[in-house]
Order: structure tokens, then C-alpha cells, then sequence
């Protein structure tokens, strides 16, 4: 197989992150030094992501009978890149505190997981499409594992890794179906054979691929994991979890849609509809009843996806799914890094490996830390969605969608669980605001260097969250270029 330089500056990203995780292991296996060893990570997605420029450049192009690399696939990737480099920031001041001499293995496991999910949204073919969500769960299982001293470390790491078994049982056993319907595994030549009349076996088989999916992004009824596994997962890890691996996998299900006349058959399009209608309205009634912040937000994430899933659904109308869905998604990952990234910063401060995660131990934040209470209001604005942050814009264009293709049971799940939502959020902001808890009394800094990168990060993601919140133009004008 001969490969020529347009194809080969098309898996630039993949190459570049791959010979990171060979430079990471080597330095591993000479000196260990964590310091190194982030360095080298966080540096090799910063080159990933400037080669996305070049790869944007040579896109769409086909790269083997795997890969189909176009300027949807390149938005992915980029966001994917950001999440990992922000999962790198917040992990060093956090592994710092680690006793043990394994911190650098957790970079690792962040590289080869990003490799999955890069291969995954540049898929072209079930074979990569599988090989990805595998690169991508299998690390995923150390990371939320990471430090089984923990709580609900254990039991988190032991629910994912069966339920996902489980999951990747169902996706090869419907892909098995699938080519045994169609005689092939490329997803060019599956959509070929879709039209509104799917033969039984190709409908059994989209279901069980849909289980998978659903699984992956936690919507229900495949939510069941969720909350004990945000729990109990390490904050620095649980931004992958929560941003990089749920838009591949999105991604991914993207591409399926856009591709193939999936959504026109009637049964497919009723399911989405149902499981869409479904997690909006569980996922927010669910969160109300949360004390602990990080269950809270994975219930959160249940609807947030929810939302999403509604631009698959306006593709059966020629609604301009990715436009929609690409604003979202962009403003539930600066939100999630600023809300999860001032979660880290004070378990690193306060608790070393232990993250603080009760909602009443935020109590009086503000009193102590303003300028994190005032950002942790702002990310809660922008997630329950309203106006002058990304999050209102997001929301106000899934909105739109539903009423442009009277989706109107779907409106109304819209607007009930945002109103839901701004309940519980408010919950939240109201807390830091109230009397000082003890947990904050204390001579403990964060103008350490250690801690003054996940700080740029987390002003960088508010800012953008407003100026775009303000003046989306810049945002939308490069979404309607991909």
C-alpha cells in the first residue's frame, strides 16, 4: 500500500500523536520525570492541532478504504484536541499530590484514547469505526480508575468496563448483522443500501449499533452508569470522558446520518425521537435531586445530549444538522472545562488526590475565591442556556430547529428541561453564594505556578463563552465554512 503526500498530511494529527506517545514512553523508560512527560503530551496536541490547518487544506480526501477525512471530521478532531490538552492542564496539578510513582502513565492513556477518537470521526469503514471506540474505552478504563484508593473509584472503573463490554458486543454483533445484510463494510456502500424500506435484518442491526451509541452517550435507557461513574471517576479524567469521548462519538453517528437515508425510515427516526424526548426529560428531573456536583453534571450531560440528538432528527428535513449541533457542541466544551476545571483546581488545593465534590462543601465560595465562584456562575449560565453566553446560542438554535421542522413534542421537551435545568443551575450558583463554609477557611493559595496554566484555561473558556455568548458571528461563519 503506497500512501502519497496529500494522504499522508491527512493522518497528520494521528502521526503526530503517535509519536508522541513513543517520545512519552521512551522518556518514561530513561528517567521518569512528570514533568517531561506532560510537557512532551501537552506539546504534542498543540503540534496535532496546528496541523489541522494543513489537513483542512488537502479535506475532503479518502485515505485508504478506512478513512474519510473532510472538513467535518477536521472540526471534530479540533475539539477533541482541546479537550485533551485541557485533561492534560488539569491532571499535573492534580498528579503532583500523587504519592506513587505512576503519574505518567496517565498520559499516556490520554494519548492513545485521543488516538481512538480521532480514528473514530475520521472513520470510513466498520472496521475503523469499531478499532476507534475501542482505542477509546479500553484507556478509558485506567483512567477513571486511575487512583483506586478513591471513592467509588473501584466501583466506577468495574460498571464502565462490563457495561461497555457489553455495549462493543452489541456494536460488532449489529455490524455483523449489517454486512451480512449488505455484503460489505465500508460505510459508503451501507448507505448505498439504505432506502425507507430497511430489510428486518439491516433494521436489527442499526438497533443494536444504536444500543452502542446510546451507551456511549449515556442516553437513556443506557444512561445507568452515568452518575456512579462521574463519581467516582478523577475530575482531570472525567474531562475526556464527558467532552473528547462523547463527540467522537457523536461524531461518528454524524456521519452515519449525513451520509445515508438512516433517519428517513420511520421506525429509526420514532426511536431517536423517543430516546431524544426521553433523556431531556430524565436527565434534568434526575438532577434536581443531586447533592453531589458531579453526579449533578452527569445527569446534566444525559440531557445535554439529549438536545443533540435532535439535529440527527432535522436531517430527515434538510435542517442544517452540523451547523447545530457544532455550536453546541462547542459551547458544552468550553462549559464543561471551565465547570469541571474549577472542580479540579480546588480538589488540588484543598484535598490533594480527593475531589471535592459535594455541592454543599462550594458553600460560600465566593466569600473566599470570587473570581472562580463568578466563572463557576458563568458556566452554569451558559449550561442551563441563557442569554449572553455560547450556551444561549446553543440552545436558542436547537429551538429553532424544532420549530422550523415542527418537531413540537420536541419543543416542548426543549423548553421544559431548560427550565428544569435552570433550576438545578441556579442550585448551584445560589450556593456559592450563601455563608461561608469551613472547608475554605484556610491559608491555602492558588498563585503557585503549578496552578497557573488550569487557571489561564478556565479564564480563556469564559471569555470565549461571553464574546461568543455576544457575538456568535465568528463562531457560526467558521461552522458554515466546514
Amino acid at each position: 500500500m503506497v500512501i502519497n503526500t496529500q494522504e499522508f498530511i491527512a493522518l497528520l494529527p494521528i502521526i503526530i500523536i503517535s509519536l508522541t506517545v513513543i517520545l512519552v514512553m521512551l522518556s518514561i523508560s530513561l528517567r521518569r520525570n512528570h514533568c517531561i512527560s506532560a510537557t512532551l503530551t501537552i506539546t504534542g496536541f498543540i503540534f496535532a492541532l496546528f496541523s489541522l490547518w494543513f489537513v483542512q487544506k488537502v479535506s475532503p480526501i479518502d485515505v485508504t478504504l478506512l478513512f474519510h477525512i473532510e472538513h467535518q471530521s477536521v472540526f471534530y478532531v479540533m475539539l477533541i484536541m482541546l479537550s485533551s490538552i485541557a485533561t492534560c492542564i488539569f491532571a499535573y496539578p492534580w498528579l503532583t499530590n500523587f504519592t506513587s510513582n505512576n503519574k505518567d502513565e496517565f498520559y499516556l492513556l490520554v494519548l492513545v484514547a485521543s488516538i481512538g477518537a480521532t480514528v473514530l470521526v475520521n472513520s470510513n469503514h466498520f472496521i475503523a469505526l469499531f478499532i476507534g471506540i475501542e482505542l477509546i474505552s479500553i484507556p478509558l478504563f485506567g483512567l477513571i480508575g486511575y487512583i483506586l484508593s478513591q471513592k467509588y473509584s473501584l466501583e466506577a472503573t468495574l460498571k464502565y468496563m462490563i457495561l461497555s463490554a457489553v455495549a462493543s458486543s452489541f456494536l460488532i454483533f449489529g455490524i455483523g448483522l449489517i454486512y451480512t445484510d449488505t455484503g460489505s463494510l465500508s460505510l459508503l456502500d451501507f448507505g448505498k443500501h439504505i432506502d425507507k424500506n430497511l430489510q428486518p435484518l439491516l433494521l436489527i442491526g442499526l438497533g443494536m449499533m444504536i444500543i452502542a451509541f446510546g451507551f456511549k452517550l449515556s442516553l437513556v435507557p443506557f444512561h445507568i452508569w452515568t452518575p456512579d461513574v462521574y463519581q467516582g471517576t478523577a475530575t482531570p479524567a472525567l474531562v475526556f470522558l464527558t467532552t473528547a469521548n462523547k463527540i467522537a462519538v457523536f461524531g461518528i453517528m454524524m456521519h452515519l446520518f449525513t451520509k445515508s437515508p438512516i433517519i428517513n425510515n420511520e421506525v429509526i427516526f420514532i426511536i431517536l425521537s423517543i430516546i431524544s424526548f426521553v433523556s431531556i426529560l430524565f436527565g434534568n428531573l434526575m438532577a434536581l435531586l443531586q447533592t453531589n456536583i458531579k453526579r449533578l453534571l452527569g445527569y446534566s450531560s444525559i440531557s445535554h445530549f439529549g438536545y443533540i440528538m435532535i439535529t440527527l432528527l432535522t436531517e430527515k428535513l434538510k435542517y442544517a444538522p452540523s451547523e447545530t449541533s457544532n455550536i453546541y457542541l462547542v459551547s458544552y466544551l468550553l462549559a464543561n472545562i471551565g465547570a469541571f476545571g474549577i472542580i479540579s483546581l480546588m480538589s488540588s488545593i484543598y484535598h490533594g488526590l480527593l475531589d471535592v465534590d459535594s455541592l454543599n462543601s462550594y458553600r460560600g465560595l465566593f466569600w473566599s475565591r470570587p473570581i472562580l465562584s463568578i466563572i463557576m456562575t458563568i458556566m452554569m449560565f451558559s449550561l442551563a442556556g441563557l442569554p449572553i453566553t455560547l450556551g444561549f446560542i446553543g440552545k436558542f438554535y436547537i429551538l429553532i430547529a424544532t420549530i422550523n421542522t415542527h418537531l413540537w413534542w420536541l419543543t416542548a421537551a426543549v423548553v421544559i428541561g431548560s427550565a428544569i435545568g435552570l433550576y438545578y443551575y441556579l442550585r448551584i450558583i445560589i450556593c456559592l453564594y450563601r455563608t461561608s463554609s469551613k472547608l475554605y477557611i484556610c491559608n491555602n493559595t492558588i498563585s503557585n505556578t503549578i496552578y497557573l496554566l488550569p487557571k489561564i484555561l478556565i479564564y480563556i473558556s469564559t471569555l470565549l463563552i461571553i464574546l461568543l455568548g455576544i457575538y456568535p458571528n465568528p463562531l457560526i461563519n467558521l461552522i458554515k465554512l466546514i
